[in-house]
């Protein structure tokens, strides 16, 4: 790659090599070729002035791509579908006559595009289940490790570890979801004309229209699609790569929740990023431990979102059968939509497979805490001695501010008041019973082991044969 030329930082830093193959000029053009072929085939098979011989011509020179050659052709042409079909001309002279017959360009770029579109979503549903496997992993690990709970980000009734990590799982098995349903049902475009008429294939085949069904059924086929669309203008209705881009920017949501979820807890001292051997946490502060990975994980996830907006405003601009002013928008924001949601992926399998909850810090925040979490437990005790239940939640209010004007140890101070309060009729050792953290987690260890056995272990067994290659991050 020549010095002075920009490169995208999606692919030379954050998405992994495969995805970015998958849009690379090459596997576009190969993709471009496999529309043309289906439609010949299809057009030969249902009696059109296709021979097989001419078939087989193309069959035979697909693999010849000459990008500079087709370049070449683009300079003079100012049109990518005629460049690519004099280049391929060039080298099938006798399936050059009928190359592209019937179609407009949209039969090519649009098929193409579902076909790379297609292989793409697949890349990410594997990223997805190997994400879910990690969660489900640590949220096994941590099912039954107390923890403080935070509403405002102030503290608040103890969780588990398990189960906080089983909403970021949930949230991931739901985007696993969505994209496999919306990929069982995701059609191509098919073989519907210029303006979605098919009128140039109704006459290629004399006006015989089960003909022209059957050739949209066959392309769809032949690509591997469960069917076309069922209608289209000159485009495939982007509408459906709206929807497309709903499915796959899920992602940004579920892991801009997990990322900043992820650095609240490093900041409070109760997770931490795996840190490598070597790593540097900052240039100017050589003891600080960074959440890179987080923070990475929130900036693309925001990206994410972004770009989903620009495909969805694109379907929304749409002019009558089409308008050009898509055609960049697609290129830029379609190709960046995967880099960027496999990239944002890439970055949340390997956080999550070094995230460590840092026990010790726990259990201080939790002892920090502790006795002011009871408060839930006193009420329910106390009403069910007969107490009023405002009147004690009053009580309580009342004492905790008075406490936290100890600042030195506010949650004995609270703990001290309660305990010489007659209206709560406690014993040291049955306040220290209530405020036990093991305690106050609730059905949280059960919530999250029934969740796994009963949702995530059938949801992965589906997906058994997706491996857990690695594919570490660069940077």
């Amino acid at each position: 790659m020549p010095e002075d030329r920009y490169t995208s930082p999606l692919v030379e830093r954050y998405a992994g090599r495969a995805m970015a193959a998958r849009f690379s000029p090459i596997a576009r053009a190969r993709a471009w070729r496999q529309a043309w072929i289906a439609l010949a085939e299809a057009e030969q098979e249902l009696g059109g002035p296709v021979s097989e011989e001419q078939v087989e011509a193309l069959r035979a020179t697909a693999t010849q791509i000459d990008l500079a050659r087709i370049a070449e052709h683009e300079a003079i042409t100012r049109h990518d579908v005629m460049a690519h079909v004099h280049a391929w001309s060039e080298v099938c002279p006798i399936g050059a006559p009928i190359l592209h017959l019937g179609a407009t360009s949209c039969f090519v770029t649009d098929n193409a595009d579902a076909l790379i579109q297609r292989e793409a979503m697949e890349g990410l549903r594997e990223r997805l289940v190997q994400l879910t496997r990690a969660l489900a992993t640590l949220a096994e690990r941590e099912a039954d490790q107390p923890t403080l709970g935070y509403t405002h980000f102030q503290p608040a009734q103890p969780v588990t570890a398990g189960k906080r990590v089983g909403l970021w799982l949930q949230d991931v098995v739901a985007d696993l979801v969505d994209l496999d349903r919306f990929l069982g049902e995701f059609p191509c475009r098919g073989a519907k004309g210029t303006t979605g008429t098919q009128a140039s294939f109704l006459a290629l085949f004399g006006g015989d229209l089960a003909k022209v069904r059957k050739l949209d059924q066959k392309i769809a086929t032949k690509l591997g699609f469960p069917a076309s669309v069922a209608l289209s203008g000159q485009t495939t209705p982007r509408k459906l790569e709206a929807r497309m881009a709903d499915a796959v920017s899920g992602v940004g949501i579920t892991l801009g929740k997990l990322g900043r979820d992820v650095r609240l807890l490093c900041h409070t001292g109760e997770m931490r990023e795996a840190f490598g051997k070597g790593q540097v946490g900052s240039s100017a502060m050589p003891y600080k431990r960074n959440p890179m990975k987080a923070e990475r994980i929130c900036a693309l996830a925001r990206m994410l979102l972004h770009q989903r907006n620009a495909v969805a405003e694109t379907a929304a601009v749409q002019w009558l059968e089409r308008s050009l002013d898509d055609s960049a928008a697609r290129r830029l924001a379609l190709t960046d939509l995967f880099l960027t949601a496999d990239g944002v992926l890439r970055a949340a399998i390997e956080l999550v497979k070094g995230l460590e909850v840092d026990r010790k810090r726990v259990e201080a925040r939790l002892a920090e805490e502790g006795p002011f979490l009871v408060v839930e437990l006193l009420l329910v005790n106390g009403v069910a001695r007969g107490g009023d239940r405002q009147e004690l939640h009053e009580a309580l209010r009342e004492h905790s501010v008075a406490a936290r004007v100890d600042t030195a140890n506010p949650g004995q101070a609270f703990r001290r008041l309660v305990l010489a309060d007659d209206r709560f009729e406690l014993s040291e050792a049955e306040f220290d019973r209530l405020s036990a953290p093991a305690s106050l987690v609730g059905c949280a260890p059960a919530q999250i082991r029934a969740y796994l056995s009963e949702v995530v272990e059938p949801l992965l067994g589906r997906f058994a044969e997706v491996g857990d290659a690695s594919d570490p991050l660069a940077v």
